[in-house]
């Protein structure tokens, strides 16, 4: 214990003889922690965290296999489903316990003339119940 006290002390005065050293150091570790910091945070809110629903590694995504023309979504000039076909597929499928659509969106806030728009998701009654 004795010798790590002196190995510390000695530590100190050689920090202390060289300040622009010590300074360029110090700023080199807080960078290096804020900057592995930073981007462990972000590796964990985009794939590290699941999403706050019930058994999560059962959900699945179904897409229509020709998107030729657009996303999925309801609206557009050429929307790959519409009400007519989610209606079919919902009763008549029986591959799933549950299931919901849904499309992007903006809507405008405003209730004037000036626009604010925000964009936003349709979805479809039992899009919720699915993901309870």
């Amino acid at each position: 214990m004795q010798s790590l006290w002196q190995d510390l002390r000695y530590g100190v005065r050689l920090l202390r003889k060289s300040s622009v050293f010590t300074v360029i150091a110090i700023l080199s570790l807080a960078l290096g922690i804020g900057a592995n910091t930073s981007i462990f945070q972000l590796i964990d809110a985009v794939r590290l965290r699941t999403i706050p629903v019930k058994d999560p590694q059962q959900l699945a995504t179904v897409r229509i296999a020709d998107q030729s023309w657009n996303w999925g979504s309801f609206d557009g000039h050429y929307p790959d489903l519409t009400y007519a076909l989610w209606q079919h597929i919902r009763q008549r499928q029986e591959a799933f316990s549950s299931i919901g659509a849904f499309g992007e969106d903006s809507f405008n806030l405003a209730t004037g003339g000036e626009i604010r728009n925000a964009k936003g998701l349709w979805v479809t009654g039992d899009f919720f119940h699915t993901l309870a």
